[in-house]
């Protein structure tokens, strides 16, 4: 199976990519399906309309597109509402941005937001890479706290903390690692040493050009042990196995 982990859907900024056009682009690219989730408005403060917003993208296409959700943690009880709403509807995966929606991934703020996910069996998808907020061992720390939940380390830490990621992760082994906005040779390096069966491929498009990324992670991960990291890996993860609905 390939399924492509993080991909942004929206009407904005540099983010305007419709659902029709991605799906041009993984017939381009030859991948099955892709995860898809809001843009940074919705990221930040228009969660629910986002959260729609992505529903029923992906209801046009069930067979290819599969929704996640984002919560702000700030909205506290509000915001458990809407994951359950998402949750009970299908929704594969939750999204969070700690830069984006201002808080830390090891604070006590987003322990019943997760919590709420871990009822669900809903991986977390967490971006890091930037300074203050999006530290990996932020994300090592959160997921001590949560052994039962699997957390995706969205972009490997690129670009500022690549070089915390084999210490990050080999603390716990519910951190999957997503390899979007890193290059392909230094996620190669990073899931040969903390397992092929926890690394995971994603082309955040449209911030990067999701055909271009899937040929040039083929070129780098071209061995067949790395097999799994095209799809298996997300699907095994997923509360339905790689599809829903």
């Amino acid at each position: 199976m390939t399924i492509d982990c993080y991909v942004t859907l929206g009407e904005e900024r540099e983010t305007v990519y419709s659902a029709e056009t991605l799906i041009r682009d993984l017939d381009k690219a030859g991948v099955e399906k892709a995860v898809i989730a809001p843009a940074d408005r919705e990221i930040a403060v228009l969660n629910k309309s986002g959260n729609d917003f992505i529903y029923n993208a992906a209801l046009k296409f069930p067979d290819r597109l599969i929704p996640a959700c984002t919560i702000n943690p700030w909205y506290g009880v509000e915001g458990i509402t809407e994951l359950k709403r998402s949750a009970e509807r299908g929704i594969q995966m939750l999204v969070l941005n700690p830069t984006v929606q201002g808080f830390l991934i090891n604070d006590e703020l987003v322990n019943d937001l997760i919590a709420t996910a871990e009822t669900y069996k809903l991986p977390v998808y967490v971006h890091t890479g930037p300074h203050l907020y999006g530290a990996p061992w932020q994300l090592t720390d959160c997921a001590l706290r949560f052994p039962d939940v699997n957390f995706i380390m969205g972009h490997a830490g690129a670009t500022d903390f690549w070089n915390d990621i084999s210490h990050a992760c080999s603390v716990t082994n519910n951190i999957y690692l997503e390899g979007s906005l890193a290059r392909p040779f230094i996620f190669k390096a990073h899931i040969k040493g903390i397992g092929v069966e926890r690394g995971i491929m994603g082309s955040a498009a449209p911030r990067n050009n999701l055909v271009f990324e899937w040929e040039q992670y083929r070129t780098e991960l071209s061995d067949d042990e790395f097999l799994p990291v095209w799809g298996d890996v997300l699907a095994s993860i997923l509360p339905g196995k790689g599809g829903w609905k």
